[in-house]
């Protein structure tokens, strides 16, 4: 599941790395770009990681509780 999310984000920001590098002909420009491009991949598969995680973690969690023993009444 995280590596099909993380394929989506790479060629996303593949798509935009060709976007600058085609229409932006400044270099001054471009690089900065660059560079914020990157910064999202990295933040976007932090997140992905950390609600995967959170998440995985939320249903083993749930898969694991005893349902008579938690909701039993006296």
């Amino acid at each position: 599941m995280l590596s099909s999310v993380n394929t989506t984000i790479d060629a996303i920001q593949s798509a935009k790395t060709s976007f600058v590098d085609t229409f932006v002909t400044n270099k001054e420009l471009k690089e900065p770009l660059k560079t914020f491009i990157d910064a999202q991949s990295s933040y976007a598969k932090n997140v992905a990681k950390s609600a995967y995680d959170f998440f995985t973690t939320v249903g083993t969690a749930a898969a694991s509780v005893d349902v008579k023993k938690a909701f039993a009444t006296k």
